[in-house]
């Protein structure tokens, strides 16, 4: 396990390295071209590069559902045409002098992807997640603007550019949730192959169809740019990127995308010699102190202990628990999660609760295990906590306590 947590960061590290050189050192080269185009051909020369992912794996096409074609179909919308466009149209418009804005910007990202998971995928958050989204977008202000109190600046250009950086961090955050989901039963370079397959798809009209004059004119030289974004920044770092994230939970991956922003930074100031304001910096270490703060609220939590008596209300109701000593809950917020229980070298599916019985007014943790018949008492139980699902509820009585359960089983299944 350490080895594929370490194998996982390393990745996730060097992906998020290679994403800062491309908006210091290799995009600015590609200014004199529409953004569109260059959408369009990165992600063109990426799809030839990731091909024989697509070739290898094809097999594993037929187990892709139609649910799963429309999140990746987002992914390649959202993730690769509008995000990369985006994300480019802030850049240039900043004349490559504002880089660091842009960059720091896209860490409003996990939150996006966050709450959209609430919306979609019905997962939930604790209530300090709302507490470190309002902190997010005060040092998100401050890190747009030199001078944060010169407030007709919110509709020119830099207001613009920290629009487009938004939606930029907007579309890349949806992906992300929808590119979890498309994961499931598929291997990470096909995902990444369908993504860039897709997206010229998507880009060849507007792109064609509006600059093909530019795309006659395009120069050896820039050709050779892009060429290098495919095999650094582009679809090299996104491959690195979904093989890393397959290894690490969520929010270990958060920590190692700080390497993003911070060597952006660095990079932005030895390259181009852009200096950021004391309230940007300050803006920008509350910005990510939040997104990480935000992120870590959802992460992955594990609990091994020993199975306890408990009260017996579940075996009643229908709905037998496991319980453990709550004093195991080390780190974990109250409500009820979506997890996994590992037992005897066998994996069940299951909903684990932390917080206070409305019904024997004691603070409990207890874990219904799906599809399992037998009596763990006494025995030795792993729990890994995946999705944070609902804050604690009271109930005063036992039939709505059920009718809850019942809910809390078809919300996992979503």
């Amino acid at each position: 396990m350490p080895n594929k947590i370490f194998i996982g960061s390393l990745a996730v590290i060097i992906a998020a390295l290679l994403w800062s050189l491309d908006g210091t050192f290799l995009r600015p080269s590609l200014n004199a071209l529409p953004s569109t185009l260059v959408v369009f051909l990165e992600h063109t020369l990426g799809f030839i590069a990731l091909l024989p992912f697509l070739i290898y794996f094809r097999g594993q096409l037929k187990n892709i559902t139609k649910k799963q074609w429309l999140t990746i179909f987002w992914v390649a919308l959202f993730g690769g045409a509008l995000g990369t466009t985006f994300m480019t149209k802030a850049l240039f418009m900043t004349g490559f002098k504002d880089i660091s804005v842009v960059i720091l910007l896209q860490k409003f990202q996990p939150i996006f992807a966050i709450l959209l998971a609430s919306l979609i995928l019905h997962e939930r958050f604790p209530r300090r997640f709302y507490l470190y989204v309002l902190l997010a977008i005060v040092g998100g202000y401050f890190v747009t603007f030199k001078n944060p109190f010169t407030f007709y600046n919110i509709f020119g250009t830099t207001g613009l550019v920290a629009a487009f950086s938004l939606l930029a961090a907007f579309s890349w955050g949806s992906s992300t949730t929808f590119g979890k989901y498309s994961l499931k039963n598929i291997n990470y370079g096909l995902l990444a192959a369908l993504r860039f397959g897709l997206t010229v798809l998507i880009m060849a009209v507007p792109a064609l169809y509006f600059y093909s004059s530019a795309l006659a004119t395009t120069t050896p030289k820039i050709w050779i740019i892009l060429i290098i974004i495919v095999f650094t920044s582009g679809a090299a770092a996104m491959w690195l990127y979904y093989f890393g994230l397959k290894r690490i939970p969520a929010s270990i991956a958060t920590l190692c995308e700080l390497a993003w922003p911070v060597s952006a930074v660095i990079f932005d100031y030895f390259l181009n010699h852009n200096i950021l304001s004391f309230s940007q910096i300050g803006g920008g270490l509350v910005l990510l102190f939040s997104v990480y703060m935000a992120t870590a609220l959802n992460r992955s939590h594990t609990i091994t202990g020993t199975v306890i008596e408990g009260s017996g209300q579940g075996a009643t109701l229908g709905f037998r628990t496991a319980n453990i000593h709550p004093g195991h809950a080390h780190g974990l917020v109250r409500g009820l999660y979506d997890c996994a229980v590992h037992w005897e070298g066998h994996i069940y599916e299951g909903l684990l609760y932390y917080g206070l019985n409305s019904l024997t007014k004691k603070t409990c943790l207890e874990v219904h295990i799906l599809n399992f018949e037998g009596n763990l008492l006494g025995k030795n139980i792993t729990i890994v906590t995946e999705r944070y699902l609902r804050l604690p509820k009271k109930f005063n009585n036992p039939q709505n306590l059920m009718k809850q359960m019942e809910k809390d089983k078809k919300s996992m299944e979503s």
